[in-house]
């Protein structure tokens, strides 16, 4: 009974010895350029992993978490959960949400060039007021680069606005108010900071009638670009604000 006791802790060992002689072989055949990009990577979702906002999170945020569970499946920490007027962080970025509305009417600001509001279900007239079952949500962000270096990322297109239940509609930005408008495309979405810059922008979105009518919506961040919600809030990089 002793001999084989041993056998198997001799046997143990040696797959444990495999493994790691295997591990380390593999990060071997990784290039200078490659080890430093997964470094920089596991340093990027560190920081993205720090909880959104420092202190206790509110009583609105708890509530909000604990329906997050219920009706979207998703575990959140309250503290990565904030209302309009809180900024919440998420790496190099401090979001906050001073004001939104919802019309039908334009918001009066020029389009992009090459942004054709017809190519969807919205349906609009020459003033741009919409005539169906669709409205304008115009969200006034201000969007903060806290570190001392420049960024530019795809900002924008790490926002969805979203409900409880929305079915197979997505909402993205559609176009930022601005004076000079940027034209339409991929590229809109990129954003530039200088170190420590802040921007200030109406964030506009469309969506349904019966969603804004009839249920609570909130805006999403994933600056990660795009990891899926894990079920340990340890590990969530995605932040919540409350349109409340």
């Amino acid at each position: 009974m002793k001999k084989v006791t041993v056998l198997t802790a001799t046997i143990l060992i040696l797959i444990a010895g495999f493994g790691i002689s295997y591990i380390l072989w593999r990060n071997g055949m990784l290039t200078k350029e490659q080890r430093e990009s997964r470094k920089e990577y596991e340093r990027k979702m560190e920081n993205l992993m720090k909880p959104g906002q420092e202190g206790e999170a509110d009583e609105t945020s708890t509530a909000f978490s604990k329906t997050l569970k219920e009706k979207a499946g998703l575990t959140v920490d309250p503290k990565n959960i904030v209302s309009v007027g809180s900024p919440i962080t998420s790496g190099k970025y401090s979001f906050t949400v001073n004001s939104w509305s919802v019309s039908k009417k334009s918001p009066g600001y020029k389009l992009p060039k090459g942004l054709d509001m017809n190519e969807w279900e919205q349906q609009l007239d020459k003033e741009g007021n919409i005539t169906n079952e669709y409205s304008y949500v115009v969200l006034n962000m201000m969007v903060e680069n806290m570190t001392d270096q420049p960024v530019t990322e795809h900002l924008w297109g790490y926002m969805r606005l979203k409900a409880f239940d929305m079915g197979e509609y997505i909402s993205e930005v559609r176009y930022l108010g601005e004076e000079i408008p940027r034209e339409y495309g991929h590229d809109s979405y990129v954003e530039s900071f200088e170190a420590g810059e802040t921007k200030t922008y109406p964030v506009v979105f469309l969506m349904p009638d019966e969603i804004v009518n009839d249920q609570e919506l909130y805006l999403e961040i994933d600056t990660s670009g795009g990891n899926p919600q894990p079920e340990d809030p340890e590990f969530a990089v995605k932040r919540f604000i409350i349109l409340n």
